[in-house]
């Protein structure tokens, strides 16, 4: 179902216990987050669990929003623009969901106000060290998957992802690495013959004719391509 202005519109809202004004939305089999313009930044608290949303993003500005409630939804990937979306986010709960790799988590790392974070239920807790993670990689929480965070395990967690400078440590590194490469569209004379095979190098060392030549960088060119595509691919999932 698409969340539409009239779905909005027509969603309770009401007082919650702790006196917020919340906006209920869940249960709608919404795929795609969109149209919240049309709140117009009145609420403290959304609730869209128990949908289907696979992306975390695509928010219009909502200073008001303090607290976001996504538990069972299928969100595996978090839009880098979220912080500038919801600036004054305090409570984030993504318990039950697909996130599988600590590195799709960064853009939660510029929410200065976040207290509150739930992961529970993600296969991304199930990595080594990942609470630990959490608590280094985003200082501002308070509370992780509804237990208190102390101040054993942040001493604990700055002496596993922090060097003696200051600075990541392998570790951390490992786990920041950048898991694609950037795509260039820009063709180079020479380019992604490192992608081919033993024998189609040859081929091309080989090719003695204009005609040759041209139909070699012609097959490097469409290799690069359905490389590029997979990249791209790659990109617009993550």
């Amino acid at each position: 179902m698409k969340l539409t202005a009239d779905l909005i519109k027509n969603s309770p809202t009401y007082l919650n216990p702790i006196k917020d004004r919340e906006l209920d939305l869940s249960n709608n089999h919404i795929t795609l987050i969109e149209n919240l313009g049309a709140t117009r930044d009145l609420n403290d608290t959304l609730n869209l669990c128990s949908n289907s949303i696979r992306v975390l993003g695509n928010f219009p500005i909502l200073t008001r929003l303090r607290s976001l409630y996504l538990s069972s939804n299928r969100i595996a990937a978090i839009d880098h623009r979220l912080p500038a979306q919801l600036p004054n986010l305090v409570s984030l709960v993504l318990t039950s969901n697909d996130i599988e790799e600590l590195k799709v988590l960064e853009p939660l790392r510029e929410l200065a106000r976040l207290e509150h974070l739930s992961l529970y239920g993600n296969p991304v807790m199930t990595k080594p060290h990942a609470r630990l993670w959490c608590v280094w990689r985003f200082p501002s929480i308070r509370v992780l998957n509804f237990e208190k965070v102390s101040q054993a395990e942040r001493a604990e967690a700055k002496g596993l992802f922090e060097a003696e400078n200051g600075k990541p440590s392998s570790l951390a590194l490992e786990i920041l690495a950048i898991e694609a490469p950037s795509v260039d569209n820009t063709f180079e004379p020479g380019e992604g013959l490192d992608l081919l095979d033993s024998d189609d190098k040859m081929n091309v060392d080989r090719g003695s004719s204009a005609s040759a030549n041209a139909q070699a960088i012609t097959d490097i060119k469409a290799k690069i391509r359905d490389e590029m595509s997979q990249i791209q691919a790659m990109e617009e999932f993550i």
